[in-house]
């Protein structure tokens, strides 16, 4: 991820229709293909939260292959998963989320760090995400900079 990312907000991410969690990682994100579309995004969302709908297909805006993702909960569309990115893409300042998910499908809310005080911000946890941050729907998370991943 560029270091330009770390400084923005950790959000959760809510399904709009159902207020199911989906995510516990989530960015404020702008589209590379269309700037003024803003949007959400991360690279976890929470396991078995949310769920592919049908075929990978392109946009008109770049040739990434992209699939619907639903929540698993109410089964609304709550944005996109880039299964394939294209390389006009990949060549672009971006912070490596392949999980978008639509302004008007999802609600967030800032995620506040260990004291309590602040709000948590990117490069304040681990870069890449562990099983228990995306597994547990009621998890603290004032603890994400206190985990640690093996592999």
């Amino acid at each position: 991820m560029h270091p330009g990312f770390g400084k923005k907000t950790v959000l959760k991410v809510r399904c709009r229709f159902c207020q199911s969690i989906v995510c516990n990682r989530g960015m404020k994100a702008v589209l590379l293909a269309d700037t003024k579309q803003e949007l959400f995004s991360t690279d976890a969302p929470v396991q078995m939260k949310v769920g592919s709908l049908g075929r990978t297909y392109s946009t008109n805006q770049c040739q990434c292959r992209i699939c619907d993702i639903a929540c698993k909960q109410c089964g609304n569309v709550v944005g996109y998963h880039v299964e394939v990115p294209c390389i006009t893409c990949l060549q672009s300042c971006h912070n490596g989320h392949m999980w978008i998910f639509n302004s008007d499908a999802i609600a967030t809310e800032e995620i506040v760090d260990k004291s309590g005080r602040n709000v948590l911000k990117w490069d304040q946890i681990a870069a890449s995400p562990c099983e228990e941050e995306t597994e547990s729907l009621d998890s603290s998370l004032d603890d994400l900079t206190d985990l640690e991943c093996f592999r």
